[in-house]
């Protein structure tokens, strides 16, 4: 770094990038600042600067010493941060450098933190569980379902699965045998008061997903306009096990969007849709397998416009992957739903949904586009004419 940019940086003040730290920070406080910023997307902890960032300098022979023992004795893991030195007249400042971890990190007494704004702060079950999630700590579809119970799950449902499987239905015979199969299966997992689905095998399984999670749906719209301020057509939650409300979306679609009736050879009558069915199937799976889960509190959204059609799915893009890169690279959010979904036929293992949907668009004249929300909370494939 160098002087210039540091005196920049001290004129614009504290961020989510950047915090001041005068040279007696306490190896805790240093600590939970570092976790939280590799927690987050990184940033810069310079020490030698007080809060109202004024350069006062750092006098200690040992502080470069004591930056990595902090890093390497209270944060768990280890990281190795980039330290330098540099000078505003006659006062050091160390400029310390954290990466984006790919792990979630925490400090040697077992607590996390996360950056927000220009602070750090103990995150809500909810974001720890994100963290976790994010940094594939976590298969979060894997997690249990405490307010459900076994009776949640749906017997003749999971035997349909497993006729796709062609495989031999679940034993029925006692309870016992039962559980022990949707255990096997992971429809269920095994806690210390009892076995209760996890959250794939209620979302694929389960007689009523959304008496547990309201959100888990899709919300679909159709208007007359190009936004919504035009007429609506047709607006519908679409609720159920998620290989219902797949199919239930695109039927939504195509009994809404712009369709026209050809003759082939003359005796049968050929539907064309404006968009390509194939290719808004796999938006629609895209969409079911890969939102955040963990961000219960939305739902899918499809909307239909005059001019455009959009899927729009909770949550940014998994970690590591990149808009450039989701048309090449597989990254599975939900590992469990989406082996569920091969299963029934869905997805392929191949992971080559992307570049299907992309050539049945072009082949179809239609535009295809993957977007992130201005704040990175949703995903969105748009379809345009």
């Amino acid at each position: 770094m160098k002087q210039d940019e540091l005196l920049e940086i001290l004129r614009n003040g504290e961020s989510s990038a950047v915090e001041f730290k005068t040279e007696d920070v306490h190896e805790n406080t240093l600590a939970e600042e570092i976790a939280a910023f590799a927690n987050f997307e990184g940033g810069t902890v310079l020490i030698g600067v007080d809060d109202n960032g004024v350069p006062v300098g750092c006098t200690r022979r040992d502080i470069e010493e004591f930056v990595v023992n902090v890093c390497r004795h209270n944060i768990r893991p280890a990281l190795i941060p980039r330290i330098e030195r540099v000078y505003i007249e006659d006062r050091q400042i160390l400029a310390v450098t954290v990466p984006r971890g790919e792990t979630a990190y925490s400090t040697n007494r077992g607590l996390y933190y996360i950056r927000v704004g220009s602070t750090k702060q103990v995150p809500t079950q909810q974001e720890l569980l994100r963290l976790f999630q994010q940094k594939n700590v976590l298969q979060f579809d894997e997690t249990p379902v405490l307010k459900a119970a076994v009776q949640s799950i749906d017997p003749a449902k999971v035997n349909a699965y497993l006729a796709h499987l062609q495989q031999s239905p679940l034993d029925m015979e006692t309870e016992e045998l039962l559980i022990r199969e949707l255990l096997h299966l992971s429809v269920l997992t095994a806690l210390d008061g009892g076995p209760c689905p996890t959250l794939a095998g209620l979302l694929m399984f389960g007689k009523h997903p959304q008496r547990y999670f309201p959100a888990y749906s899709v919300l679909c719209g159709a208007y007359q306009g190009d936004d919504f301020s035009g007429d609506c057509i047709r607006e519908k939650e679409l609720t159920g096990t998620l290989d219902n409300i797949i199919e239930d979306t695109l039927a939504f679609l195509k009994l809404t969007m712009p369709q026209t009736a050809t003759s082939a050879q003359g005796i049968q009558n050929k539907t064309s849709y404006a968009y390509p069915v194939e290719a808004l199937r796999e938006g629609i799976v895209n969409a079911v397998c890969h939102r955040d889960y963990a961000i219960s509190g939305s739902s899918i959204r499809v909307f239909l416009f005059q001019n455009r059609l959009e899927i729009r799915s909770p949550g940014g893009l998994p970690n590591t992957m990149t808009l450039d890169s989701i048309r090449y690279r597989q990254f599975t959010r939900n590992q469990m739903i989406a082996s569920f979904l091969t299963g029934y036929g869905y997805m392929e293992r191949r992971g080559k949904g992307i570049l299907r949907m992309l050539k049945s668009c072009e082949q179809a004249g239609i535009r295809c586009t993957f977007t992130l929300a201005p704040d990175q909370g949703e995903f969105v494939i748009t379809y345009t004419m």
